[in-house]
């Protein structure tokens, strides 16, 4: 009796101590969350909940792009807004919108010729750290992230929204003026490759080994799927709530892509009428397997993960005075920490948006995670 009293107390002491271990704030831990998600289960669609903040924290600094033409930078270790004009923010290029100018080929009213920022990634380049970063002119700026020294413009495209590192190691631009995606090698200054895909092209990711790549339409709300090898195009997914998408990007673990579906517009530029919300396209069908419906103050144009896949970070626009890094927990579709990205700065030093109807409207987001040193 005394022995299995025992074994009983030593169980119970484990799982007290993993609850414990598992439910501390800012803790991030390597879980399996294979089948234990918001989006596996039956149901096609699921609600976003704002929750009391968790207080998490993340060993990372949040590079998020801009139309006010310069990067938002947010100190995840501290998830607080960014206020230092100096350390808060990388300046590349005057205000710009994403719809004015040429966009899928239509031309709309031109209010600022340079444009902003819209899409950057992060490059290894003899051992330091080179943001490069894309803005709404089809320019190229490179930025040491050690040093904060800048370099270019490198004119490269026509009016990028998405910049990501592909499988080659080059820089892959998505073009929403010309629909075509544009290779960059970053080392030698030089377009390698262009692609034509779509009207007004947002995103692109790939699967595992590159087998296939998945590229967003973002005025027609497709996304397309290539065979990475032949660079055909193998199918097309849609959907009546995708009407005007943004950027995408794959879970960790591979199997499934989000793609942004603020839904700002329905088809033909008309007002929207949808909600915002995340699409999930399982990588292995090549289909929508769930919808996950947001606050509508929580517009996403990017996203990042945590490596465990237990944290989504979603570049948000309010389309009021803010832009946000809003953080969810992706066993729930709890939203747990939002962070303003624009307003605190904005107001503290007096400045006054001119574009985009007064809304400071972010975009592309990239995390550096701080290595811990050996």
């Amino acid at each position: 009796m005394r022995k299995s009293f025992a074994v009983v107390t030593v169980f119970l002491l484990a799982v007290a101590g993993f609850i414990l271990l598992n439910s501390a704030p800012g803790t991030v831990s390597a879980v399996d969350m294979s089948g234990d998600t918001c989006f596996t289960g039956p149901s096609p669609s699921i609600d976003a909940k704002v929750v009391p903040s968790k207080n998490l924290t993340f060993d990372a600094t949040a590079y998020i792009a801009g139309h006010g033409g310069h990067i938002a930078v947010i100190d995840m270790k501290t998830m607080k807004p960014p206020v230092d004009m100096e350390k808060g923010r990388i300046v590349l290029t005057e205000a710009g919108s994403e719809m004015e100018g040429v966009i899928a080929g239509m031309s709309f009213e031109e209010v600022k010729k340079q444009g902003g920022t819209h899409g950057q990634a992060i490059v290894s380049e003899k051992g330091k750290k080179v943001l490069v970063a894309g803005t709404l002119s089809g320019d190229v700026y490179k930025i040491d992230l050690v040093s904060g020294k800048k370099s270019g413009p490198y004119k490269v495209g026509k009016k990028f929204c998405g910049t990501i590192v592909g499988p080659d190691g080059k820089v892959y631009f998505e073009d929403m003026a010309d629909g075509h995606v544009y290779v960059w090698d970053a080392e030698k200054l030089k377009t390698v490759d262009k692609m034509p895909v779509g009207k007004a092209v947002c995103g692109i990711q790939w699967t595992k080994g590159a087998k296939k790549a998945y590229i967003t339409d973002m005025p027609t709300g497709i996304v397309y799927v290539y065979d990475w090898k032949t660079k055909k195009e193998i199918k097309q997914i849609s959907s009546p709530e995708m009407t005007f998408i943004h950027q995408a990007r794959m879970t960790p673990d591979g199997k499934y892509l989000f793609v942004s579906a603020p839904n700002e517009f329905d088809p033909g530029l008309k007002p929207g009428t949808h909600k915002s919300q995340i699409i999930v396209i399982s990588t292995d069908k090549d289909e929508i397997v769930k919808r996950i419906v947001l606050p509508d103050n929580v517009r996403p144009h990017d996203f990042a993960f945590t490596a465990d896949g237990k944290y989504a970070f979603l570049a948000s626009r309010t389309y009021g005075d803010d832009s946000t890094l809003v953080v969810m927990d992706l066993k729930n579709a709890e939203l747990v920490e939002s962070v303003s990205a624009c307003a605190g700065c904005h107001k503290a030093f007096g400045i006054e948006v001119k574009v985009d109807k007064g809304s400071p409207l972010l975009c592309g987001i990239e995390v550096d995670w701080h290595m811990a040193k050996k």
